[in-house]
Formats: C-alpha cells, structure tokens, sequence
C-alpha cells in the first residue's frame, strides 16, 4: 500500500500562489495578511490537510498555545470541576492543558512546575500546596505569568482569585448560631493553606459576635487523608461534651465526618448538625441530604482564564491586590438542605 505523503508549507505556499512567508504569517499571525490572501491560505492547507508544525509554530511565536494546570488532586470533584472548566475556557482561545496533580505534596509541586517550566508552557494556574517554592522566582524570571486558583501562594507570585473563604466560614457558623447551636465544631486540614485559615477566621468572626468564646479544642485541623478525617470526627463525637454541630471544611473532611457519623450511630440531624463545604452531587442525595457550601466554581474558572490570558499577551496592569497583583474574592452560597436541625 503506497504511504501517503505529508503536506508540507511549501505545498500550501505554492497551492495558494503566495511565499513560505506569507503561509507563517498566516498561521502564527505574525504580521498582517490580507483577509483574501488569508483565506487562500486556509482553503489551501484545508484542501491538502496541512497541518503546521507545534515546534516549528513555538520556534517562530515564541508560544507553545499550551497552559499547565497544577491542583492538589485530579480526583476531588472540587478540582476536577476547575480543570473541566478552565479547559472549556481555554479551548475557546485556542490553547490545550498540561494537568499536573500534586497530591498536596510540595515536592511534586515543584517537580512540575520545573517540568512544566522546561516545556515553556506559555502561562501555569496553580491551585498551591502552600509551600515558598522557589520555582516561582524561575516561571517570573522566564516571564511565564502565574494565576493562583482558590488558594493563595505563601508569597505575591502572582494574580489570585479565590472562594470569600472567611464570609463563607462565618456564613456557615452563623447559620447554626441562629438555630442555637453554641458548641459548633469545625474540622480543616492543616492551617498553612488560605481556604483553611479564612474558613476558620470565619468561624471564630461569628462566635465572637454571638459572644462565645471560642473552644480551641472544637476547631480541629487533620492531614488531607479521609482516615485522618474520620478519626479527628470520631474523637469529636466522643468527647464528653460533644458538639452538637459540625462545619467540615472541605469535601475529603465531610466524607471522613460522613463515615464518622455512621460508625458511631449518631443521628443526624437529631444528635449532630453537618455542614459541608464543596457543594457536590451526592450531598443532595444522601439522608439526609446535607446543607452546603456552594463554591463559585464557574465564576472562578472564568476570572482566572480572562487574567491569565491577559497576562500572556500583556503586563497585568492592576494595582488593586497584593503587590501589584490583583485578588479577585467571589463570594459562596449557602444551600439550605436537612442535615442541619434547631436546638
């Protein structure tokens, strides 16, 4: 069977009647090309199913028209909602993933970043582990712009736009002080994260308010594992005094309090009132169906690709943010379900 051969731009060049130049220009956008000539072009290259060269095409633009995306796990359905949704954004402007997963490591934070470095990606949305890398000082030094998605880096490396963490913490405790609830625990992973210090600090602003002295004890930080979610849950429920509600501060604390709740035979909402944060499928399905905290996941998606865009073609000129770099807060919803009874 004889091979079919590959288009090559000299191919569409001579079909379309103009230079190998002109054949670039039109495909890097490189200078101005005449609307005519450009369609030439393209029904050319159509006709004989040219495709340009990635290598070639970052060689002469400078770009490689790819983004890296680095989250803390692909398979919370938090983050994977963000990936899906930055990649619908994203194609729309022409450009593909990298997905790096860093299991809340920063060792492998810092591996892909380097990697994702090398392969001169043109711009990197980071969900960060928390950790000072200094692989940020590199990306900025190769001005590859960095936008940091739901979690804010230990230093300003760039624009950031996040969930309201701390109205959403005190959304959340201040609904069930007004159902008088006043032994109210929450449990987070470790606190060097901005979801989890905001989502607390949100919490003590309403207990204050209600002037309750908060219980350093109720407000209860574990590592990222279920087990260590259940087990914190589970040392809450056997307390002598235990809370009679608990705020889990994200979607791995609410199935570890979930199981806890199960395994100790404790009623909800009659014995124990849950709140949940990440506001999943499943929580409106289960008995009974959970009250939630809804994060702005699409409008997240949105104001991080219209930066990172920006900043890929242009300095961020904003100066409304931290040194320079501009803090985009969304705010979250409360969804009232009937995991969550009066007193």
């Amino acid at each position: 069977m004889r091979k079919q051969s590959v288009s090559t731009i000299r191919d569409v060049a001579r079909a379309a009647n103009v230079s190998t130049a002109t054949v670039s220009h039109v495909f890097n956008d490189t200078r101005p090309v005449s609307e005519t000539t450009r369609q030439a072009v393209l029904d050319a290259a159509r006709r004989l199913n040219y495709r340009p060269s990635a290598i070639a095409r970052s060689l002469t633009t400078r770009r490689t028209f790819t983004v890296g995306v680095v989250v803390a796990d692909v398979l919370n359905p938090f983050f994977a909602g963000i990936i899906r949704g930055v990649e619908d954004l994203l194609w729309q402007q022409g450009r593909s993933l990298v997905v790096c997963s860093t299991d809340e490591q920063p060792e492998k934070e810092a591996y892909y970043l380097h990697l994702l470095l090398e392969r001169r990606v043109d711009g990197v949305l980071v969900a960060s582990t928390g950790a000072d890398l200094p692989v940020y000082a590199e990306l900025k030094h190769h001005h590859i712009p960095a936008v940091f998605i739901d979690r804010r880096p230990p230093q300003p490396w760039g624009p950031v736009v996040e969930t309201d963490n701390v109205q959403a913490g005190y959304a959340a405790t201040r609904y069930l002080l007004d159902r008088d609830h006043t032994r109210i625990a929450i449990l987070g992973r470790h606190q060097a994260l901005s979801t989890v210090t905001g989502r607390f600090a949100g919490y003590r602003q309403a207990l204050a308010e209600a002037g309750i002295t908060p219980d350093a004890t109720l407000a209860v930080t574990v590592d990222s594992r279920q087990e260590a979610a259940l087990q914190g849950a589970l040392a809450l429920l056997a307390r002598p005094e235990p809370p009679t509600a608990i705020i889990a501060a994200n979607h791995v604390m609410t199935l570890g309090v979930v199981a806890a709740v199960l395994a100790a035979g404790v009623r909800c909402p009659q014995a124990l009132s849950l709140i949940a944060f990440d506001d999943l499928p499943w929580l409106a399905l289960v008995t009974p169906p959970l009250t939630a905290v809804r994060h702005p996941t699409a409008a997240i998606c949105r104001r991080a690709v219209d930066l990172l865009m920006a900043a890929m073609t242009g300095p961020v000129t904003e100066n409304n943010g931290v040194a320079g770099y501009p803090v985009v807060t969304l705010p979250a919803e409360l969804i009232e379900r009937g995991s969550c009874a009066r007193l």
